[in-house]
């Protein structure tokens, strides 16, 4: 069985890897239940956006890939905006006893005027694995920047893993563990209670990557969202509730062949 499920890991690797999404790295919830824009709704993309955070806030996410608990990736962080030098902090772990991906995140971040922000962070990430026997580590670099060209929109582009530099490498490329990515994204609120957003996203080996999605306030507490992304096309919802400084987010995806993904997440804000 265990066979089984580490094929299973395998393949949602190899799936990630050729999408440009890797298995620590996702997403938040919120991102997530609309397509999963990184560039300007994912602080754990793009370290910019800490910088635009108007309070602090502490998180935590879950997500399962295609409803096996093997393939679930755990993150908690923690945002600390301020006028002088914003910082972030996320932990990240995906997988199981006998095949495990762990990532330490410190960001910083800036809002260099009124237009402008940008943000730096630093990965350490580590694989391990009892059934091949293999490890490798490393250390990664992204970069993030932010701009509001007009009011109610926001334009993004991230820049991720570049440089990467292996520190302990068994049989395992350090660009295959953590690959190049490129982004540029939006999000826009056309209407009070509308957000629509979108990205597109490319690397050295990689074909060109997009998606889309929008959120829609009900009401003041209570937000829906949907999305879709590509290639392959999945399409994602979820919705998201306010209250007393708690958000709770939940998003579920579905991939025509391995089935669907669910997540939720949780943060308190103060």
């Amino acid at each position: 069985m265990r066979r089984i499920v580490f094929g299973l890991l395998l393949l949602a690797s190899f799936q990630s890897y050729l999408y440009a999404v890797d298995n620590l790295r996702l997403a938040d919830i919120r991102s997530i239940s609309m397509g999963g824009n990184e560039v300007t709704q994912s602080a754990f993309f793009n370290p910019s956006l800490i910088a635009l955070s108007e309070s602090k806030s502490i998180q935590i996410n879950y997500f399962n890939k295609y409803l096996l608990k093997e393939l679930s990736t755990v993150n908690v962080s923690f945002r600390y905006p301020d006028n002088l030098l914003s910082a972030g902090v996320d932990i990240f772990s995906f997988g199981y006893d006998a095949y495990r991906e762990s990532m330490f995140r410190l960001s910083l971040s800036k809002q260099l005027s009124e237009k402008w922000s940008l943000g730096v962070s630093v990965q350490y990430t580590m694989l391990q694995t009892e059934l091949t026997e293999r490890t490798v580590s490393g250390l990664s670099t992204d970069l993030g920047i932010t701009i509001h060209p007009v009011d109610n929109l926001l334009v993004g582009m991230l820049i991720m893993n570049l440089p990467s530099v292996p520190i302990k490498n068994k049989g395992v490329e350090i660009k295959d563990f953590m690959p190049y990515l490129l982004q540029l994204g939006f999000q826009w609120e056309i209407i009070n209670d509308m957000l629509i957003i979108g990205s597109l996203g490319t690397s050295k080996e990689h074909i060109l990557l997009g998606n889309v999605g929008f959120e829609y306030t009900v009401f003041n507490v209570f937000h829906i969202r949907g999305g879709i992304r590509g290639k392959p096309f999945i399409p994602s919802f979820g919705f998201g509730y306010d209250l007393s400084g708690f958000t709770i987010n939940t998003a579920a995806t579905y991939h025509s062949v391995l089935g669907i993904s669910t997540g939720i997440g949780l943060s308190f804000s103060f």
